[in-house]
């Protein structure tokens, strides 16, 4: 009887044979010089050497791929340089302590890096809900006060308000509600994302379509210049995410801008969507880093939002294992969507 691994078990046991390569090709390394320098070294050195691959290994991957590569050093160690050499038998009892102190260090080192990377995580949790309080409280009094204040001016009976006058107010409520659910809704994708509720649907995404549907929906006073390649491939995506990048992404360079050219063309893994927009353009350091969660650049002097928007869509690309990179070259601020053809699932 032949045993078949499934695709999780084998996903799984790739993923622990990628991660234990680079500290597998250190105690390669660290082992030959040893065994080159074997004279000049003492036994106790060559067994701090071997401490190092296991030390690597507990600082970057979990324990038990720290117990693997533990058990490897401890392996080398002692069949090359353990009298009898070039054999795993061990005559004096001393070594199996100290074999057995290699590994527990090894296991002490890797949960404690654990624990300070949940700390870490810990920390920028609550970095990122301060951040968010501070920009709710800051970004949703604009709206708020607007919508509050052609509310007050609709039920005064004190005041006697014409058909054009109340039309403007029903105007500044229903703009004041839009930019709060665009807020609203930046800050809900945000969450899902960080916490990783939100689950890939693959399915035949044509970008084209998805780009025109993201452009209707789009708030703009002017028409955007439209280039897409022929032949444009098909990709294996998420739809309705895609769509909410590309909308993110059109939102902001309408927003700041006052032309705004959207590129399609196939790419070397799948296909490129350049969106560049003139006008208000930030500095290229600024523009360099503008997908980054709450970046408020120069250029949103008088512009509502908290800077979630493009890293929305940098987190959805992230996920389909492509890439959202901004830059601004002193005339057009562009941001650059890159998607696989296969989405990462």
């Amino acid at each position: 009887m032949f045993y078949s691994m499934c695709p999780q078990d084998k996903i799984e046991y790739n993923s622990i044979m990628y991660a234990i390569i680079p500290p597998f090709l250190l105690l390669v390394v660290l082992a030959f010089f040893s065994k080159l320098f074997s004279a000049e070294l003492e036994l106790v050195n060559i067994g701090m050497i071997h401490l190092l691959p296991i030390l690597y290994a507990a600082m970057r991957l979990n324990q038990r791929d720290t117990f693997i590569v533990s058990i490897a050093s401890v392996l080398s160690f002692n069949f090359f340089f353990i009298p009898p050499t070039l054999t795993f038998t061990v005559h004096d009892v001393r070594y199996v302590f100290s074999f057995a102190i290699m590994i527990a260090v090894g296991q002490i080192v890797a949960w404690l890096s654990a624990r300070a990377a949940i700390a870490k995580e810990l920390e920028t949790s609550e970095k990122l809900q301060e951040t968010l309080l501070g920009s709710l409280s800051h970004e949703l009094r604009t709206p708020l006060a607007a919508i509050m204040g052609a509310s007050s001016g609709l039920l005064s009976e004190e005041i006697d308000l014409n058909s054009e006058q109340k039309k403007e107010l029903y105007s500044t409520i229903d703009n004041g509600a839009h930019r709060m659910h665009r807020l609203i809704d930046n800050l809900l994708d945000t969450a899902r994302l960080q916490s990783g509720m939100l689950k890939l649907k693959l399915q035949g995404c044509d970008i084209p379509d998805l780009l025109g549907s993201a452009l209707a929906k789009s708030e703009k006073t002017f028409p955007a210049t439209l280039t897409i390649d022929k032949n444009i491939v098909s990709i294996q995506g998420d739809a309705v995410l895609i769509e909410q990048a590309l909308f993110n992404l059109l939102e902001n360079a309408f927003k700041y801008g006052n032309a705004v050219n959207v590129a399609v063309s196939n790419d070397i893994e799948g296909i490129l969507i350049r969106i560049c927009n003139t006008g208000s353009i930030p500095s290229a350091n600024e523009a360099s880093m503008a997908w980054r969660a709450f970046s408020r650049l120069s250029n949103v002097r008088g512009e509502e939002g908290i800077g979630l928007g493009l890293y929305v869509a940098y987190r959805i690309a992230q996920m389909h294992g492509g890439s959202v990179e901004t830059m601004s070259d002193g005339v057009q601020f562009c941001a650059m969507m890159r998607l696989p053809q296969r989405g990462e699932g």
